[in-house]
């Protein structure tokens, strides 16, 4: 379906970031084959949408708070109006981006984030889950795709990145770095954690989209 059948808006940047070479490691069984090529770039290619921006950093083992460090970065050279980032490894689209930036502005929001039901990481930030659930007690903020106007976005990331730790958990240690209840979280867990953390500061310029209307995820 929809093959060639839509474009990039002229107000919108979409970016991904992703390791240089394979992301064997990151990849599930049921999307062997995109390890080399992403299934967002195969996607993208396939509907017709052109100028992604393919943020890569050669260091391994990825953690994903390199996100936070290659978004942030990316920001400065970003001159569009609207930033909309997808992770790379398992985001696909199925409708025109046009229709991403009509959802958006639906919201009345700086920035919106897709959702989620998954909680690890808020054992860890009590008071923010309390805050979070008095919002919403089902879905919380996913990471792996959102999008908002540019220059609020660069201000998001500049607070998000004083909470990185280079050093910090890969994705398959981040589970028992949680369990181990660190008094220093969310420094040392990864970019939706920090994002999780600092959401309270930018309410409600900062939304989550709860009804999966921006994307769907279980």
């Amino acid at each position: 379906m929809h093959k060639n059948s839509f474009k990039l808006p002229e107000d919108l940047t979409i970016i991904t970031c992703r390791n240089s070479g394979t992301m064997e490691d990151r990849i599930i069984d049921s999307l062997s084959g995109y390890e080399y090529k992403s299934i967002l770039e195969c996607s993208l290619e396939y509907l017709g949408i052109e100028g992604l921006v393919v943020l890569r950093d050669d260091r391994l083992p990825w953690r994903n708070t390199f996100k936070i460090e290659m978004v942030k970065n990316y920001l400065d050279l970003c001159t569009t109006r609207y930033v909309m980032f997808c992770d790379a490894i398992d985001v696909i689209f199925i409708d025109d981006p046009n229709r991403v930036i009509e959802i958006f502005k639906s919201h009345h929001c700086k920035m919106l984030f897709m959702s989620t039901t998954a909680t690890s990481g808020y054992s860890c930030m009590p008071e923010v889950y309390k805050w979070v659930t008095g919002i919403s007690k089902s879905r919380f903020l996913n990471s792996g795709v959102w999008i908002g106007n540019t220059e609020f976005v660069k201000t998001v990331f500049a607070e998000a990145s004083k909470y990185i730790n280079p050093h910090g958990a890969t994705m398959y240690e981040r589970e028992s770095y949680i369990a181990s209840s660190p008094k220093s979280y969310p420094i040392g867990g990864d970019d939706q954690d920090i994002l999780r953390y600092i959401e309270p500061l930018f309410y409600p310029d900062l939304k989550v989209d709860y009804k999966n209307e921006l994307a769907y995820r279980s």
